[in-house]
């Protein structure tokens, strides 16, 4: 008879081992997938140990710590998914895979036309200006490369600017090809300037 009672509260022992090892790893990312399993052979435990009728007290605190641990270990990877997910889009942001995004939600930027002049000298100062704003509420600094090209598409020269801590809807005015090859220059008035890639951090 005393054999038979020990088997039965077996299921509840084992449940609450279960549920309290189960929300220890609940806590922690990736080990917490383990969690989950645990958690709901805490709940099948304690929910056999209930039918049986053997240490109902011990049953439910297993089932408690067996709902809890499959619910926080959701709630956590679901926490951790985001995390990852917003870190993904800002490493994105930041090596320019994200241009398109960038240029529609977060930076304005405004190309000029190119100048070229000679001065007395002979000396040929060039300049592309371009205004770079933030259209968001947030500091920013922001990488915008431009390139010239040709009437077929060919690339002539290209250059970076970089607006370094710019406040929410805050801009700045930049020069951009200022040092190219003389031998460029003619070439340069005729090109089209577009952005080819902008990057946010």
């Amino acid at each position: 008879m005393e054999e038979k009672k020990v088997n039965k509260s077996g299921f509840a022992i084992a449940a609450l081992v279960l549920g309290i090892i189960g929300i220890v790893f609940s806590f922690i990312p990736i080990i917490n997938n383990a969690a989950f399993i645990l958690g709901i052979l805490a709940a099948i435990f304690a929910i056999i140990s209930l039918v049986k009728k053997a240490s109902k007290g011990k049953a439910i605190a297993s089932l408690v710590l067996g709902i809890l641990a499959i619910v926080i270990t959701l709630v956590m990877q679901s926490a951790f998914s985001s995390a990852l997910d917003d870190t993904s889009k800002k490493l994105d942001k930041a090596a320019g895979n994200s241009t398109n995004e960038v240029l529609k939600k977060e930076v304005n930027v405004t190309l000029g036309t190119f100048e070229a002049n000679k001065d007395d000298s002979g000396i040929v100062s060039t300049k592309l200006p371009v205004t770079v704003k933030n259209i968001t509420d947030k500091k920013h600094s922001y990488n915008i490369h431009i390139e010239a090209v040709d009437a077929n598409g060919k690339r002539i020269a290209d250059d970076y600017v970089a607006a370094n801590d710019l406040g929410g809807n805050q801009s700045q005015d930049f020069k951009a090809f200022e040092f190219v090859e003389e031998e460029k220059v003619e070439s340069l008035k005729q090109a089209k300037f577009k952005i080819i890639e902008a990057s946010s951090y």
